[in-house]
This record gives C-alpha cells, structure tokens and sequence, in this order.
C-alpha cells in the first residue's frame, strides 16, 4: 500500500490503523474531539535570551475506543508564540483539502519541537531575538476553532 498525503502525520508514527478509519463514520465528531486532550510543555520556566526552548506536545485519547479528529485542512495540529504560528508572522500556505488524525484507543502521541527563542517577521529576512518578558506557548489540534487546545507560559530574561 502506497503511503498518501493524509497518512503523514505530521512527526508521528504512520501505521495504517483500519478499525480506525472504519469507526470514523461511528464517532461523531464532537465526541470525538472531546474524547482528546492536548498537553504543551517546557522544561524550565525561565530562559535567557537567545535560548532554544524545546516544546513537548502530548496528545491523548482518553477513550477506550478510536477515535478520527476530522480537520479543515492539511495541517493537523499546530503549535505558537503568542497567537503567531510557529513563532513567525510569516503565511503559511496549507492545502484546503481536508485531513484527519488517527488515534487508538487510549493512544498516546508525543513530540517535541524547538522554538530557537525568536520571531520570524515577513518584511525582513532575519529572526529577531524575542524581548525579555512573559510569553505564551500554545498547542492544538488544527480544527476550526483550534480546539482541543493547551497554553503554558515561559519567561524569557
């Protein structure tokens, strides 16, 4: 079986799960969504500027069975700095075709991505250092109204 756009998930693994795509037309999608929750952390609280900080984000379906988060489009999960995705101001073009994240029951899906502790501008080709200060770290699953969703904050100094 060839693998296809909508098996990528996105850092996670790529197993086919078929009981899953067949329960997916039986759960519908509010209690599929509700049914998932998503955690975002950091390992320390404060950073100096310039720091790379990585970001756990765990995804969890809490049920004890499958479940398919339908989303809008290509994108299945996202994470962001202060409401800017991916710590940058900067378009991102992702197929309007829609997606959907597999889980299994109780199934477990981490990864960790680093944010270098600067913010990408669209006017200027250059990452500028972020301010010291307070700043929120957010990460979701890509639906309509990016939801389920977990923020945590991080102080840069």
């Amino acid at each position: 079986m060839s693998r296809t756009e909508s098996d990528d998930q996105l850092g996670f693994e790529g197993n086919v799960d078929y009981l899953g795509r067949a329960i997916r037309a039986l759960v519908p999608q509010w209690v599929a969504r509700r049914s998932v929750a998503v955690s975002v952390s950091v390992p320390e609280a404060r950073y100096a500027v310039g720091d790379e900080i990585p970001i756990t984000v765990t995804f969890e379906n809490r049920s004890p069975f499958p479940v398919v988060v339908e989303t809008p489009r290509q994108r299945l999960w996202a994470w962001e700095v202060d409401g800017e995705l991916e710590a940058s101001d900067e378009a991102y073009y992702v197929r309007n075709r829609p997606n959907a994240f597999y889980f299994r029951a109780r199934e477990k899906k981490r990864t960790t991505v680093r944010w270098d502790g600067r913010f990408a501008r669209s006017d200027e080709r250059s990452r500028h250092p972020a301010d010291p200060g307070e700043y929120t770290v957010a990460a979701y699953l890509a639906t309509e109204d990016e939801r389920p969703r977990d923020e945590t904050t991080v102080t840069i100094r």
